[in-house]
């Protein structure tokens, strides 16, 4: 007995629609709305600024009516992401020869940071605005009795706004942005993206707020960073901590010169970096592009890429691309991907100081 005749078997012959008979696909969107809807009340097992971001659909097991139709998912991806979201975005082109040593040009850059002066703006709350791509994989199945799991991605353009106080109330904006290219139904689109467009505010637990004032000294400053919400028994491998650390520092804080130079120092100190060449980031800016890999036993590969603007070490852009797993639960194969993939992909618009949670420059 599928779901459809359970809910009309409970309703005793009052089913007003009764003599519908909704096709195979029409349920599983069904299904599937109600699946993407659970994950609104299911917390995320990783702190949102570590790994790929994942959407796992688990099985549905309550019956739905007939009338949901008009939250339909698309019928030419098996997750529900609309075609036109499938697609990569451009890499950033990069003019100059072959990769070389990145240790002397990035602590060089540092020397230019460090003259920057302070961050933009005045008040107690860091706001970031930052605009980008973020590749989800996601897992579904219809919630019938041993479904068939399901696989898809897409590649999500998106704004971003975040505002933290010194106390550690935060303020994020995602808001997702139609596709770059076209493909499937504008109401899929529409529906898409009202599923993962998020307001959310919180109190940081005090083991993740950073201090008033940020170490200017390379290894201090790796020690406040690798100490951020550390689990002593379930310590994450030190150097794939350190560059979390780094990434969520960037998205969430604004820098003075020296206190970016610290960064630029520390990832010279703890990774073998490359300098790329001079590379333009989406919003047309022009910097120097550095890279660097990071290998956390037993989990994955990642390699991280820097954009900074030549004239005062400030990051324009970073992205991070997956280049292995270890033994992961569901194979890259399996969602139509293969490796190396991009997992994000980051243009910094504007970081500074305001006065007050949610307030623009």
């Amino acid at each position: 007995m599928d779901d459809l005749t359970a809910l009309r078997n409970a309703l005793e012959g009052t089913d007003p629609a009764t003599d519908a008979a909704p096709t195979a696909e029409a349920r599983h969107r069904s299904r599937a709305d109600a699946i993407a809807r659970l994950k609104e009340n299911t917390p995320m097992t990783r702190p949102p600024w570590r790994r790929i971001p994942v959407l796992v659909a688990g099985a549905a097991t309550a019956a739905l009516a007939v009338g949901a139709a008009a939250l339909m998912l698309p019928t030419n991806h098996p997750a529900g992401v609309p075609v036109a979201y499938a697609a990569p975005p451009e890499p950033i082109e990069v003019v100059g020869g072959d990769p070389v040593d990145g240790t002397g040009p990035l602590l060089e850059l540092a020397e230019v940071a460090a003259g920057r002066g302070g961050p933009k703006g005045r008040g107690e709350v860091g706001f970031v605005s930052s605009t980008g791509t973020t590749l989800y994989r996601m897992n579904a199945n219809a919630g019938d009795e041993d479904p068939e799991e399901t696989h898809g991605y897409g590649f999500v353009p998106f704004d971003w706004d975040h505002w933290q106080d010194l106390e550690g109330e935060v303020r994020s904006e995602s808001r997702p942005q139609p596709p770059t290219e076209t493909g499937g139904e504008e109401g899929d689109h529409e529906w898409f993206l009202e599923q993962i467009s998020e307001i959310h505010e919180e109190t940081l637990h005090p083991s993740l707020v950073l201090p008033e004032e940020l170490p200017t000294d390379p290894d201090e400053l790796v020690e406040v960073l690798t100490d951020l919400g550390q689990d002593p028994v379930e310590a994450q491998d030190p150097d794939a901590a350190l560059f979390d650390s780094v990434t969520r520092l960037y998205g969430n804080r604004p820098l003075s010169g020296e206190e970016e130079a610290a960064v630029q120092r520390l990832i010279a100190d703890r990774a073998e970096v490359s300098h790329l060449g001079t590379a333009t980031d989406p919003l047309n800016r022009e910097g120097e592009l550095f890279s660097f890999v990071v290998d956390e036993p037993g989990v994955q590969v990642l390699q991280y890429r820097y954009l900074y603007d030549a004239r005062d070490g400030s990051l324009l852009y970073s992205d991070t691309t997956l280049v292995d797993e270890h033994s992961p639960s569901t194979p890259i194969e399996d969602y139509g991907l293969t490796y190396p993939v991009l997992s994000s992909q980051v243009s910094y618009v504007w970081a500074g100081w305001v006065e007050e949670i949610g307030q623009r420059p």
